[in-house]
Formats: C-alpha cells, structure tokens, sequence
C-alpha cells in the first residue's frame, strides 16, 4: 500500500507545467468516468485501443472485467512500488489509480473532483475555476 507521508510528497513533486498536464489527465478521466456513469465501463472498450499509457489502459481493462475497487487500488499501488516511479509519473500514475478506484466505488462525481484536483493543491483548485468545471461532470 502506498504511504502518504514526506517522503511521498517528495517523490510526487513536479513543475507547474507538469502538474498543468497532469490537470488536463484529469480533464479526459473526467469524460471517461461520465461515458462509465451513463453507458458502463464497457463502453470504453473502442476506447482502450486509443489509449497509448499503458497504466491507463490496464485500469480501464480492469474496470472492464469488473475488478473489485479494493483490489484494484491494491494492485495499482503495487504497480507503483514495483516501478518506483517519481515527479510526473508518481503523479499521473496516482491520479488515474484514484480516478478509477473512485469510479469502481461508484463515489459520487463532487468526490470524484476533490480527490483528483487535491493532488495538484491550490493550482488545480484555480485551473478548475477558469475552466469553470462543474462538480457534476459536464464542461
């Protein structure tokens, strides 16, 4: 399981260009988790063959078969450690594993939003306001 602590707030750190990329990440996991909200994970499967982050796919993939959101997130996070990822990466690769556990959760789409702009701190907060986004899923 991954640890919250300083040294993972050290490891996740990255540029304001990064984390604005990491923003727009969330932008498309956005749109994804309405396409799973209205038609099913099922839905994605044209999808996943667009998708070129293989961490990406893989979570859809397990979406798809119905993965339990806690083993999911176990296995997701175990992918993490392996790859000892850090900065960006970390950073992307934790987004989508909250995006996608959220979505299994069937959180509501506020909780959704909060989880994922709280990786990206104030920043996120601000971006999502000049982009006016909603909490309920729509642009």
């Amino acid at each position: 399981m991954l640890y919250y602590d300083w040294q993972f707030a050290e490891r996740i750190q990255c540029s304001e260009e990064e984390k604005r990329e990491c923003f727009d990440l969330i932008i498309k996991l956005r749109e994804y988790a309405s396409i799973i909200r209205n038609e099913g994970f099922l839905a994605l499967e044209e999808e996943l063959q667009n998708v070129d982050d293989s961490f990406l796919a893989i979570s859809i993939q397990m979406g798809i078969d119905g993965v339990d959101p806690h083993l999911f997130r176990d296995i997701q996070e175990r992918r993490i450690l392996a790859d000892n990822s850090k900065g960006k990466e970390l950073l992307r690769r934790v987004i989508i594993t909250e995006a996608m556990a959220s979505v299994l959760s069937e959180d509501t789409f506020q909780v959704f939003h909060y989880k994922l702009l709280a990786y990206l701190g104030e920043e996120g907060t601000k971006w999502a306001r000049e982009r006016r986004l909603d909490l309920i899923g729509k642009r």
